[in-house]
C-alpha cells in the first residue's frame, strides 16, 4: 500500500509540474574531487569554530532546485554547464521533510547543542525508504569556502535508512553539513557511519555551494541591535588619513571609485593594518563629555552621546572628538533613531570644516527644525521592528533654516559667520542640492575587517546634500559652501559601523550624471577624507579544542591580526549553550580552574563524561581623555546573526566532551599469529580521550588482582604477542588515567 501511495504521488507531482510554482531555493552546487588530501577542518570538523574549506578541488557542477508540491518537497539536480546531462528528482515526504531539507527554517537546529529527531520518507523512482535521521548541532562559526566565507551552524546527522519492502532500519551514512541561516545547506561531507554512529568510514560524498540563485533570505538589524546603551561597547579602527584612494582598501582589481566598491558582493578590508588610531564608544551628555552639552539638539530626552576620539599625531591639538546625539522615537508604524545634533572637531579652533563645526537637527528655543532620521525600523516581526537591504528614507528638505554653527565650544569664531542656514539650491557650476539628508540601505554582504574578523553586513549610504547661507533668506549672494558628503557604513548588528568610509566635504556630479539625475557621484568619488577600519575590539576570530581527559578541556584561539588593544581574556564555560542560558562559569570567577598559556588555556575541575561548551572573549581598557576616566571594555560573546535573536548576541562556541571512566574497548577478537597470538578490538565511543591500551594477561577470570599488564600500544587497536597466560584483557589507557576493562579472550 505504501509504495502505491508514492507512486501516486510522484504522478500527480508529474502532473502538476507543468504548471508548478518557482522553487523555493535554487543553488549551484559543485562536487569536490577525491583525488589528493582532503583538509582536516572537512574530515575532523567537530571542536572548531572556522573552518577553512577555500581550496577544496572542485569539479562537475549542478543546479539543485527545491520545489514545494502536494504536500512534499521535490529535490531536482541538473547538471549546470552546456555538456548538459540527465537530471535526478528525489521526493521527500512526511512531517519532517522541511526540516531536513530546509533546515534554516527550524530555529532548533540554528543553535548550538539543538538536537532533533526526524522522520521522513525519501522517494526514487516511485520508490520509498523510510528514514530515521538523528541531526545535532555541534559547532557554530564561519566556513570558508571557495566561493567566500558564510557564517554557519555545523550539523552532525546519522542516517537510518529501512528500505522499500524491508523490515529493519539500518545505519547508512554520517553527514556533516555547515548550515546558513539564510541560504541553507552550503557544504557537506557523508559517508558510511562509523560503529559509534559519530564518525564516518571514508568520506564518499563532499558538495559545497557555488552560489544561490534564488531563494537566500535577506540579512535583518533589528532596533535593539542597532540603538545600544552607553558604556556598552567600543570599538577601534584606523583612519588611513585625507586622500586615501578608494582602490587601496582592497585587493580586488578594477576599483576605480566608492561606487565600483559599493558594487562587490563581499569586502575584503584585511589589508589595512595601519594608520590614526580612532575609537568609538557611547556615553551619557554631560558637560565632561561635551562642551557643547547644554546648547541645542544635546538636551534631548533619552539622547544618547556618540563619540568617537580621533588621534592625528601630527596636529596641534592631536586629539579631535566628533560626537552626536541620537534620539529613539516609537511609533505605532515603526521606530525611529533621529539625529539630533553633534559636532565635528570638537575643541579644535579654525576655520569652517577644520575647527569645531557643530549641527543641530532639533527645536531649541523659539526655532523649529526639521527632523532628520538616522536609522528607520519599518518592518515588524515576531522579534520586534528591523530594516533590511532595500530600505530608504530622508529628512524634509530644510526650508533655509538655522542648523550648523560654526564654534568652538559654543563662542563664535573670528571669521566665520554663526548661525549657517541650510536650504536647497543649484551652484552656480550647475550642481544641485536637494537640501536634504538621507539614508539608502544598499545590500548584504559579508564584510572582512583588518583584524581578519568576517561578518555580516549592511551596506549602507548616508547623503548630506544642502547649501549653506550666512543670511536668514539665502540669497546666492550670501552662499557660503555647498555640502554634499557622502558616507559609507558597513553596518553589523550589535557592533555598529564597523567600517566607515567618508568623501570630501563636496563631491560633484559630472554632467553625465547630472543629466542622469544619478542619486550620488562615481567618477569624481575616487578618495576619502575620512577612513574608519575597525579592528576590534572583538572576540578570537576562532577558537580549536586541544586535549581532553576526564577532568579537563584544553582550548585554544586566534585573536586576530591585531591584539595591542586587547590586555587579555575571558573565557566561559557551561553544560548547556551560551545561547540557551547565561554560562555558569568564567575565568574571573572561576579563576581557580583555568590556567592562561599566551592565546590558550586549560580548563580544570571538570566532570568526567561530559559535554562542555566554551567560548572565549577579549579585554580592554580605556582612558576617557575628556575625563581620565578608565572603563574596562569586554568584547561581546559574538555578534552572530545565525539564530536571528535582536535581544541577545549568541557566542561562537566550541564543546567537548571529557572523557568517561566508563570507557571500555568492545568486540574483541584473538587469533593465531605464530609464535604469536595476534589481538585485535574495537575502540571505544569516546577513543579520542585514549592515549592508548594496555594489554592484561591472567590464568583466571574470578581474580581482578590476578591480572598483570604484558603489553602496550598507543592508538592502534591490535596487538601481537605471547603472554604466558591462558586469558587475555584490554583496557584502555587514557590521558588521565585507565578506563575499564573491555572484552576477554581466552
Amino acid at each position: 500500500m505504501r509504495k502505491s501511495f508514492v507512486a501516486m504521488t510522484l504522478t500527480l507531482l508529474a502532473v502538476a509540474s507543468a504548471t508548478a510554482a518557482p522553487p523555493v531555493r535554487q543553488v549551484r552546487i559543485r562536487t569536490v574531487g577525491a583525488t589528493g588530501s582532503l583538509p582536516a577542518d572537512l574530515l575532523a570538523p567537530e571542536g572548531k569554530s572556522r573552518w577553512h574549506l577555500e581550496a577544496l578541488p572542485l569539479e562537475r557542477a549542478s543546479i539543485v532546485s527545491i520545489f514545494s508540491e502536494c504536500d512534499a518537497l521535490r529535490v531536482e539536480a541538473v547538471p549546470d554547464g552546456p555538456a548538459g546531462g540527465k537530471g535526478t528528482d528525489r521526493v521527500y515526504l512526511g512531517a519532517d521533510r522541511e526540516r531536513w531539507i530546509l533546515p534554516d527554517r527550524d530555529p532548533r537546529q540554528m543553535k548550538m547543542g539543538g538536537t532533533v529527531d526526524l522522520e521522513l520518507q525519501e522517494a526514487v523512482l516511485g520508490l520509498a525508504d523510510d528514514l530515521r535521521i538523528h541531526v545535532e548541532t555541534v559547532g557554530i562559526g564561519w566556513v570558508h569556502l571557495p566561493s567566500g566565507p558564510r557564517e554557519v551552524v555545523l550539523e552532525r546527522a546519522l542516517v537510518l535508512r529501512r528500505k522499500a519492502g524491508a523490515r529493519g532500519f539500518v545505519p547508512e551514512e554520517t553527514i556533516h553539513r555547515w548550515v546558513d541561516p539564510r541560504a541553507g545547506v552550503v557544504g557537506e561531507v557523508a559517508g558510511e557511519a562509523g560503529p559509534d554512529g559519530r564518525t564516518r568510514l571514508a568520506a564518499d560524498k563532499v558538495t559545497v555551494v557555488q552560489d544561490v540563485i534564488t531563494g537566500a533570505a535577506d540579512l535583518k538589524i533589528y532596533v535593539d541591535q542597532e540603538d545600544r546603551p552607553a558604556f556598552l561597547d567600543i570599538l577601534y579602527a584606523w583612519d588611513k588619513g585625507a586622500n586615501t584612494p578608494v582602490s587601496s582598501l582592497v585587493p580586488d582589481p578594477g576599483i576605480n571609485n566608492m561606487c565600483d566598491l559599493a558594487a562587490l558582493n563581499s569586502w575584503n578590508f584585511s589589508g589595512n593594518t595601519s594608520g590614526n588610531d580612532t575609537t568609538q564608544i557611547s556615553t551619557p551628555v554631560n558637560a565632561s563629555e561635551t562642551c557643547n552639552s547644554a546648547r541645542c539638539g544635546y538636551t534631548v530626552a533619552g539622547g544618547v552621546l556618540g563619540r568617537e576620539d580621533h588621534i592625528v599625531p601630527t596636529d596641534t591639538p592631536p586629539l579631535h572628538k566628533d560626537n552626536q546625539v541620537t534620539q529613539r522615537v516609537t511609533s505605532m508604524s515603526d521606530v525611529t533613531v533621529y539625529l539630533r545634533s553633534g559636532a565635528q572637531n570638537e575643541g579644535v579652533q579654525g576655520a569652517f570644516g577644520t575647527g569645531e563645526s557643530d549641527f543641530c537637527f532639533s527645536n531649541f528655543g523659539t526655532t523649529t527644525r526639521t527632523d532628520v532620521p538616522l536609522w528607520k525600523f519599518a518592518h515588524n516581526d515576531a522579534n520586534g521592528f528591523f530594516m533590511q537591504a532595500g530600505d530608504s528614507w530622508q529628512s524634509g528638505v530644510f526650508p533655509c533654516e538655522p542648523d550648523f554653527f560654526p564654534q568652538h565650544c559654543g563662542i563664535t569664531q573670528p571669521l566665520n559667520p554663526n548661525p549657517l542656514y541650510a536650504y536647497s539650491c543649484t551652484e552656480t557650476n550647475g550642481q544641485p542640492h536637494k537640501g536634504q539628508q538621507s539614508v539608502k540601505l544598499l545590500k548584504g554582504g559579508v564584510v572582512t575587517l583588518p583584524s581578519g574578523h568576517t561578518l555580516n553586513a549592511l551596506l549602507t549610504r548616508n547623503t548630506a546634500d544642502y547649501c549653506l547661507n550666512s543670511t536668514s533668506t539665502c540669497s546666492s549672494f550670501f552662499l557660503v559652501s555647498a555640502v554634499r558628503t557622502v558616507l559609507y557604513y558597513w553596518q553589523v548588528p550589535y557592533l555598529g559601523s564597523v567600517v566607515l568610509l567618508r568623501g570630501p566635504q563636496n563631491l560633484n556630479f559630472t554632467a553625465a550624471e547630472i543629466s542622469a539625475n544619478a542619486e550620488t557621484p562615481c567618477t569624481n568619488f575616487t578618495t576619502l577624507a575620512f577612513t574608519d577600519l575597525s579592528y576590534g575590539l572583538f572576540p578570537p576570530i576562532s577558537m580549536t579544542v586541544g586535549t581532553v581527559d576526564y577532568s579537563s578541556v584544553q582550548i585554544s584561539w586566534n585573536p586576530g591580526n591585531d591584539t595591542h588593544k586587547i590586555t587579555g581574556y575571558k573565557v566561559y564555560w557551561d553544560t548547556d549553550s551560551g545561547s540557551s542560558s547565561p554560562y555558569a562559569f568564567n575565568s574571573v570567577a572561576n579563576a581557580g580552574q583555568v590556567s592562561f598559556s599566551g592565546t590558550s588555556a586549560t580548563i580544570s575541575g571538570l566532570t568526567a563524561g561530559t559535554k562542555y561548551y566554551f567560548t572565549v572573549t577579549s579585554l580592554t581598557s580605556y582612558t576617557d581623555p575628556s575625563t581620565s576616566v578608565t572603563t574596562q571594555y569586554e568584547s561581546i560573546v559574538y555578534p552572530t546573526t545565525v539564530s536571528g535573536d535582536p535581544s541577545f548576541s549568541y557566542p561562537v562556541e566550541v564543546t567537548a566532551t571529557t572523557c568517561g571512566q566508563e570507557v571500555a574497548p568492545t568486540q574483541m577478537t584473538v587469533d593465531k599469529a605464530l609464535p604469536n597470538v595476534h589481538v585485535c578490538w574495537t575502540a571505544p565511543p569516546d577513543s579520542a580521550c585514549a592515549a592508548g591500551y594496555d594489554i592484561l594477561a591472567s590464568d583466571t577470570v574470578t581474580s581482578d588482582g590476578g591480572y598483570t599488564v604484558v603489553g602496550q600500544v598507543g592508538a592502534v587497536t591490535c596487538w601481537d604477542g605471547n603472554p604466558n597466560h591462558t586469558y587475555i584483557l584490554v583496557r584502555s589507557r587514557g590521558t588521565g588515567g585507565t578506563g575499564l576493562w573491555g572484552h576477554y579472550g581466552h
